[in-house]
């Protein structure tokens, strides 16, 4: 069964619903949106324009290390708004564990929650 395809737009407001920790939202084009989240990981996310209509989500490191999978969780082929979220939510929980939670009062401290 299709499911109905997620314009960047749809997803933009998906990553806007994890803000304060999601900023610097930038839609790229029509099928790439990147975000900052927690003042600390660049996120890019890319649309599968091969007809499966599927969004996929990568994290990157720093110089030209990029991860896709965080904990044992793919953050690619998300076609519905749950199947994103879920993919945010994995990105939010390996950012938070990386950052330890003094960064992340100091960040709410400053942001608010």
């Amino acid at each position: 069964m299709a499911h109905e395809v997620l314009t960047v737009g749809d997803v933009l407001a998906l990553v806007s619903e994890i803000r304060p920790a999601a900023n610097q939202l930038v839609r790229k084009s029509d099928v790439e949106l990147g975000f900052v989240i927690y003042d600390a990981f660049s996120v890019r996310g890319l649309y599968d324009d091969y007809g499966s209509g599927n969004w996929g989500f990568s994290i990157a490191l720093g110089g030209d290390a990029v991860v896709s999978t965080v904990l044992g969780r793919r953050l690619g082929i998300r076609g519905t708004p749950d199947e994103v979220r879920s993919a945010l939510k994995a990105v939010d929980e390996y950012a938070r564990l990386r950052l330890g939670p003094e960064y992340l009062a100091a960040h709410e401290a400053a942001y608010g929650s």
